[in-house]
């Protein structure tokens, strides 16, 4: 604005201008991807041999350009936006009293500044000019959906949904003595009787470590989440005697934790080790399963008894040892693992998430928002689909229509519902016009 009032000044300072045409009226009409502004003129009241000729500049939030052949100070504004945009609009018709310029939908804005000079010949001796400023505005465009968005879910957030033991290190809590024995945990691997030594070939070994080793490799992958902590627990079997292998659970848990740091470069300290010693609660799932006589009241005797000692001689005697086989059998080697209670990770704010957020509340609140300066903070993220939609409403409501379904089109093939939605408007719209 400053630089067309700078004008207005130098003209009338230069030329003492000595009349001053102003356009009777103004239309917008929007047809072949085009928006048509028409100035109508009154100029009966000039002299027969006066002449005039028509240099209209529009201004929009970017930058002012030249619509016109013949330049004066407008020239510079037309490089300065044929070298950013590479167009320049046309003088579509003009006559005695009528200028009508043609602006592509993806140039124009909500509203248009139009500075429109007039240049006078008077038998080609003395020229004086006018100048009139007038303001254009477009239709507005009609809303699309642009809500406010939530922090973009991460690989491990989706890993998370079917690992329950991958969490989100807002859900943090050390181990203890509750966490030592949950009975529906999963043993990640299996040991033989009495040793603390991975056998990768033992059981299941391999299947279970390949998927806790791709769960973790994916999340470290990820450069916007970072591991925070991982929580083993090591486990025994009512077999061997406990005194014995008091240690043996925590010596299973060490071991697994060495097999993953030797194929994930993860720091000791995200590692805590614990010895679950035996799952008792395991155990009397276990007998419950098996179906014996009096089960439920064995199981019952088992949990009053303090002392784990004297509930392994319980274990051992019951019925002359054929429990204790029959366990021996079916369950121990379920018993003797280590168990992955908890792998915990943080995410990065979601920067393009608090972007978009602040973007919408300007849109909603702001009656005439600088869409300039927000399609520059959504440059920033140009592969974030939410990003991209919003780009596209950004587009829409200053009437790039072709550039709105582009974006729309994109963002909705990465899977955004928004710009699903968006597209669809702008293809029914387009359509009803093409009718």
């Amino acid at each position: 604005m400053k630089r067309i009032f700078a004008i207005v000044f130098a003209l009338l300072a230069i030329t003492g201008a000595s009349a001053q045409i102003s356009p009777e009226n103004c239309s917008v009409e929007h047809k072949d991807s085009n928006w048509y502004v028409t100035l109508d003129y009154e100029i009966d009241k000039l002299p027969a041999k006066d002449g005039m000729l028509l240099i209209t500049h529009l201004c929009n939030p970017d930058t002012c350009i030249s619509s016109t052949a013949r330049h004066f100070q407008g020239r510079k504004y037309a490089k300065q936006y044929m070298k950013r945009h590479g167009y320049q609009p046309n003088l579509h018709n003009h006559g005695n009293n009528q200028c009508i310029i043609a602006i592509p939908e993806q140039y124009a804005s909500d509203t248009i500044l139009g500075v429109t000079y007039c240049e006078y010949n008077r038998d080609n001796k003395n020229i004086s000019f006018t100048l009139d400023t007038m303001e254009i505005v477009l239709p507005p465009a009609p809303p699309l959906s642009c809500h406010k968005v939530d922090a973009a879910m991460t690989i491990a957030d989706h890993i998370a949904k079917e690992h329950p033991y991958v969490k989100n290190i807002h859900q943090y809590t050390p181990i203890d003595e509750s966490d030592k024995n949950p009975s529906e945990t999963k043993r990640i691997v299996r040991y033989r009787t009495g040793s603390p030594l991975l056998d990768v070939n033992y059981m299941n070994n391999a299947q279970s470590i390949q998927e806790l080793m791709s769960i973790i490799n994916q999340i470290i992958a990820d450069s916007t989440t970072t591991v925070e902590a991982v929580q083993i627990v090591g486990y025994t079997s009512p077999e061997g005697n406990e005194q014995s292998n008091a240690d043996l659970g925590y010596r299973r848990a060490m071991a697994l934790r060495d097999h993953i740091r030797a194929h994930h470069h993860l720091h000791d300290s995200v590692f805590e080790i614990a010895n679950g010693g035996r799952d008792w609660q395991l155990i009397y799932k276990d007998i419950a399963m098996l179906d014996i006589p009096d089960g439920d009241s064995l199981i019952a005797r088992l949990q009053k008894e303090p002392s784990n000692t004297k509930r392994e001689i319980i274990l051992h005697n019951y019925n002359n040892g054929e429990l204790y086989r029959e366990l021996s059998r079916a369950a121990f080697a379920k018993q003797r693992g280590a168990s992955v209670s908890a792998i915990y990770y943080h995410n990065q704010a979601d920067s393009a998430a608090v972007a978009i957020n602040e973007i919408v509340n300007e849109l909603i609140n702001n009656p005439q928002p600088d869409y300039h300066k927000m399609a520059q903070l959504l440059r920033q993220y140009k592969d974030d689909a939410r990003a991209i939609n919003l780009q596209g409403v950004i587009d829409y409501r200053r009437h790039r229509l072709h550039a709105a379904e582009r974006a729309f089109e994109k963002a909705a093939d990465m899977g955004d519902e928004q710009a699903a939605t968006n597209l669809l408007i702008v293809q029914r719209e387009r359509e009803g016009a093409a009718q």
